[in-house]
């Protein structure tokens, strides 16, 4: 299994990916190829050793901000580290872009996804309510800092670096 960036030629692969993950609301090839070609998308996908795209994972970055858009990895690949390998690069890669955080949301339900991203020193930040339907349910969103620690003031939240 391998990491790649995403090309064209993938669009299709993770389009059934989408269908088989996200029978409800998949994302369209035509959906898939727009953000595609929009510079604030970085997608990567896994690759096994015949080539085919097992897994895939979408984020947004915008400014220092980043977000995982979506995420999914085919059932016969599931529970192979091909989830780990993907948030790990997509990390790496909003790093390197200048994001001082990754952030998504995850149905409540998801405790294996939810583990992983724990796993990345995600935390839970919030809630959005009946955000999922298909059932309908809540979702967590979860945020991972990147050399930022969170410090109450009596003002609020602040924002700090760690110093070396």
């Amino acid at each position: 299994m391998r990491i790649v960036n995403m090309t064209a030629l993938s669009i299709p692969e993770v389009a059934r990916l989408e269908q088989e993950c996200f029978p409800a609301h998949p994302w369209t090839q035509d959906s898939i190829e727009e953000c595609f070609q929009n510079p604030a998308y970085h997608f990567f996908v896994a690759k096994n050793d015949a080539g085919e795209v097992t897994g895939y994972i979408a984020t947004y970055i915008v400014r220092d901000e980043a977000f995982v858009e979506n995420v999914c990895v085919t059932e016969t690949a599931r529970r192979q580290g091909i989830g780990r390998a993907l948030v790990e690069r997509a990390i790496e890669n909003c790093k390197a872009n200048g994001a001082s955080f990754l952030s998504l949301e995850v149905r409540r339900s998801n405790t294996a996804a939810i583990g992983l991203y724990t796993a990345f020193d995600f935390e839970i930040e919030g809630t959005r309510k009946k955000y999922y339907s298909d059932p309908e349910e809540d979702a967590l969103i979860m945020t991972c800092h990147f050399g930022q620690a969170k410090m109450w003031t009596p003002f609020g939240d602040a924002e700090i670096g760690f110093i070396d």
